[in-house]
């Protein structure tokens, strides 16, 4: 049985503020040492139920966060930001279930726990077939175009509800509640992780009651990003409409050939927001 795990650090156990999850800033070590703590918590439940290989994305940021040395010796890891399909590199039709651990909510969530989508900086609003997404539902998609089913999602408690709306029957663990976006009440990270542990043996053992999201025929992404510059230069991306000031749309029939496309689409937004800057 082989396990993709999508891994992210907003939703890690204890984690309320971007000191704690940016490269460089003061708790960052501790950061990322809590969320390989949190992944291994996953892998050992989904060995517990019979995992035999077990591939983990990371897809926080950088994309190289977890501590190598102390991850559990049963996983494969992919690392670094430059990869087509981004939090789901490594994800297949041989995996028959997915685990996102230590996800956040979409943008605007409420008093989600660091709540944005893809790129606080860049997008305000990311719109998969007329539905606002966040990543968990963007990412659970693709799952489903490989007919894998996303079983265990990990975060806050505001993160939990998302998903459980946009996936019927997920697993979740709700670590911590927001309570401003920059604070929350957090469980211990040992009970965490336990938890995390039984429910991810839990979503395992009970893999085939949860359905890979369906697909369409044709897909239809809009984002509207937080300034227009954005829109404009990714507009310039063959088969890119500019809809309004910052709103772009495109339309493919392979909802993984999309991936790339919004990947190429954080990269000039880096460029063009360095040129607005200086």
């Amino acid at each position: 049985m082989k396990v993709f795990i999508s891994l992210d650090m907003e939703g890690i156990s204890g984690l309320s503020e971007w000191e704690d999850v940016i490269p460089g800033r003061r708790h960052y070590e501790a950061g990322r040492r809590l969320l390989t703590q949190d992944v291994n918590a996953a892998i050992e439940g989904a060995l517990e139920a019979g995992a035999t290989q077990i591939i983990v994305n990371e897809s926080h940021g950088p994309m190289n966060n977890i501590i190598l040395e102390e991850l559990h010796p049963q996983a494969d890891v992919i690392r670094g930001f430059f990869k087509p399909l981004c939090m789901m590199q490594g994800i297949d039709s041989s995996c028959d279930a997915a685990f996102f651990i230590g996800y956040h909510g979409k943008a605007g969530t409420g008093d989600a726990v660091l709540n944005h989508t893809l790129s606080g900086l860049a997008i305000h609003r990311l719109i998969l077939n007329g539905k606002e997404v966040g990543e968990a539902g963007l990412n659970a998609a693709i799952a489903g175009a490989f007919g894998v089913p996303v079983v265990l999602v990990t975060g806050d408690s505001q993160t939990a509800k998302e998903v459980e709306e946009d996936i019927p029957g997920v697993f979740t663990v709700a670590v911590k509640t927001g309570i401003t976006g920059l604070s929350s009440q957090a469980m211990h990270p040992v009970r965490a992780r336990e938890l995390i542990r039984q429910q991810a043996k839990e979503a395992l053992l009970h893999r085939r009651t949860v359905k890979p999201l369906a697909q369409r025929v044709e897909n239809t992404i809009e984002v509207e990003f937080t300034k227009s510059q954005f829109a404009t230069a990714v507009s310039w991306m063959p088969g890119i409409e500019l809809t309004e000031g910052r709103t772009v749309r495109f339309h493919s029939s392979d909802l993984v050939s999309m991936m790339p496309v919004l990947q190429a689409m954080l990269l000039i937004t880096g460029q063009v927001n360095q040129m607005i800057t200086g």
